[in-house]
């Protein structure tokens, strides 16, 4: 069916010819639309560990940092992250002393 003189129908689900989609449609073409985008990007051309580079970027801020401040902040993260593995594994040994031999 054909939406009359409009290209929106109630749910809006129509596309620019005027024909309907089906909401399960509608959405595997905004699917599929999404994922030609993040192509064209070139985000789907990463491996794996680059992905994950790339989250972690973006979920922190970094990419907007230039690349002495983006190197600051992975220094202080380092540090950190050895200081409480560093900290749990003395935990771990002393607990293991006391309570386990």
């Amino acid at each position: 069916p054909k939406a009359k003189n409009s290209s929106f129908s109630l749910c809006g689900l129509a596309n620019p010819k005027g024909a309907l989609y089906s909401r399960s449609e509608h959405r595997n073409r905004n699917f599929r639309d999404r994922r030609r985008r993040i192509h064209w990007l070139g985000v789907r051309d990463m491996n794996w560990v680059q992905r994950k580079i790339y989250l972690y970027n973006v979920t922190f801020g970094l990419y907007m940092l230039d690349w002495w401040e983006r190197y600051l902040f992975n220094t202080l993260v380092i540090v950190l992250v050895w200081f409480v593995f560093y900290n749990s594994s003395r935990y771990v040994t002393e607990f293991y002393k006391r309570h386990l031999s």
